[in-house]
Formats: structure tokens, sequence, C-alpha cells
């Protein structure tokens, strides 16, 4: 074997292989065969499980990870499910940067990998794992798979990192309507006085936000919390918020209100913001158009001057409304 490309070398090297156990694996550990190597090693069978361990279990500082990934696959064609089992079940102190970002793509490859097992350890496994790591996106999706309730703070944490969230947000969805108060709870501000949100924390909120909206109308408990995240510092969520509002208001005062809050928001800097609002208003034009109207034509809404973008968007809305009503008339 290359030792350049062999990691696991020194470890292997005092393991009693077989030739054809040590042919498989030379080719595994290569750079350009490595594939070809998985196959050879499960024709090996269960003796080529020591090797495809010891692989497993041998740290690599470069953060290269292929190596480990494919013994990670062999291992799973011969249903070694107790090595990888064991393999996650070990608590890993890494601080190097790089190190610690393959570690996390091989955990990933196991965990997705035990996603089909029926092992019983597998979910407690799981669960203590969310418990040691920061979100990693296998595990999301693995835990996402078992649709269990207790991993629902895991999912509500991985919303806030951008590689974790599709994962996160699918696991959550899942869950079915019984998540909403957790996501309503997730999507308020958690600030100490004078503190600055980070981006990830808002990232996440607004995406706790969308998955409750995305479960129908608010409890009547929930109200409350709804209207004052309507004054949230950031626009995205206090949009949302809004948003929720005017579909879901059953009161007339309260639905102009949130529509007069978005009108203003028309407003943001933030363009794909306003293009969101611009078609949530269209969507519920019925209701906005008196209001449109009205605002039009005294210049201001709530007692403050319009600004010209926000006089187009609301001509744009109006322009967009007659369109589609035109077409559908035809």
């Amino acid at each position: 074997m290359d030792g350049s490309s062999d990691p696991a070398k020194p470890v292997l090297a005092a393991l009693p292989l077989p030739d054809d156990v040590a042919r498989a694996i030379a080719k595994l550990t290569s750079l350009h065969d490595g594939d070809m190597g998985v196959i050879d090693a499960v024709v090996c069978g269960r003796r080529a499980i020591p090797a495809l361990r010891a692989i497993l279990f041998n740290r690599e500082p470069s953060g290269l990870y292929e190596t480990r990934r494919r013994a990670v696959e062999a291992l799973a064609q011969l249903h070694a499910d107790d090595v990888l089992i064991d393999y996650l079940s070990t608590s890993r102190a890494i601080a190097d940067p790089v190190e610690q970002t393959g570690e996390e793509a091989v955990i990933n490859a196991a965990a997705r990998i035990l996603a089909a097992s029926r092992d019983r350890r597998v979910v407690p496994l799981l669960l203590e794992l969310a418990d040691r790591h920061a979100p990693l996106v296998g595990v999301v999706e693995t835990l996402g798979g078992f649709r269990r309730i207790e991993a629902l703070p895991y999912f509500i944490r991985a919303l806030a990192e951008d590689f974790t969230r599709p994962a996160a947000e699918a696991a959550i969805h899942n869950l079915g309507a019984q998540v909403r108060p957790a996501l309503l709870a997730a999507a308020r501000p958690n600030l100490a006085v004078g503190e600055r949100e980070t981006v990830s924390s808002r990232r996440q909120r607004r995406s706790a936000l969308r998955l409750y909206a995305e479960f129908g109308a608010p409890a009547e408990p929930d109200w409350p919390t709804l209207w004052r995240l309507t004054e949230d510092q950031d626009e995205w969520n206090a949009a949302l918020a809004w948003q929720i509002c005017v579909t879901y208001g059953a009161e007339s005062a309260r639905v102009g209100a949130a529509i007069r809050g978005l009108i203003k928001l028309l407003s943001s800097t933030d363009w794909p913001l306003s293009e969101e609002i611009e078609d949530s208003l269209l969507k519920q034009f019925d209701r906005a158009k008196p209001i449109i109207e009205e605002v039009l034509r005294g210049g201001d809404v709530d007692g403050a001057s319009l600004r010209a973008c926000t006089v187009r968007a609301l001509l744009r809305i109006t322009e967009r409304a007659a369109s589609n009503a035109h077409r559908i008339g035809r």
C-alpha cells in the first residue's frame, strides 16, 4: 500500500491479514481504486471486518475521510452494525476544526447507513449523539426518518445552520402539528438586554415561524404571541407574523392592521422580502384591496407618508390582481 494514500497503515500493520483481505484493503485505501476496494472487501466476507473496523476508528488529522467512508459502506454491506454502533457510541474530543470536519463526515455516513437498521439501540444512540454534537445532517436525516418527537429540540437547533436546515425542516414537518407550540416558542427572540442577534439565530427563528404557518390556522392561545412577533426587530419574522394574521385572522380590524403592517414593510431595502410581501398581498387581494385603495388615496399608512417604492409596489399588486381576474374571466 502507498503510505501517502493510506492513513490507516500504522494501525493495519499490527493486524494479521489474510492475503486476499490485505489486497482488498490496499485497494480500498488507494486514491484511484477505492470504490472497487469496497467490493473486494465485501467479497472477503466477515474476515475483512477487523481491518475495516481499524480503518473506521483510526483518527485522520488531515480531515480526509473518503477511506473511512468506504469502510462504513463495506461494513454496512457485511451487516456489521455492531461496529458502526460502537463507532457512533465512542465519544471524541477533537479540537482541530479540519479533523473535526472529516470526523463529522464519517459520523454522517454511519448514521445514514444505520437508518435502515431495525436494531433497537439505534434511536437511543442517535439521540445521545444529538446531545453530544452540534447538529449533523446525517444524524438529523436519520432521526427524522424515525419520526421521534424526543429529537425535536435537536431539529430546532439544526434550523440555525444552512447545511442542516433543509433536513431539519423536513424532519419537523414529518412530526406533524404536535410541534406547533415548540416552533412558536423558537420563533420568539431570546436575547439579553443589549445583546445583538446573530444571523444564524434570525434564520432559525424565521424557519421555525414558516414551519409553524405550514400547519394551518393558529390555536387561539397563540394569537398574543403572534401579535408580539409582528413587532419583531427582524423584518422577515415580522412580515411572516403579519402574513399569518392576514391569512387566518377573523376580526376585520386585526386583519386590516395586519395588511397595513405588510404595506409598511414594502419599503424594506431587502428586495426579496419586498417581493414576498407583494406576493402575499396579491394572494389575499380580496381582503387587501379596500385598504390598498384607501392607502393610495390618502398617500399614507397610519400617518406615515408613503415612499415612492411603496406606491409602485401597491400599483403593481393592483395591476397583477386585475390581470389575474381578466385571465380567469376568459
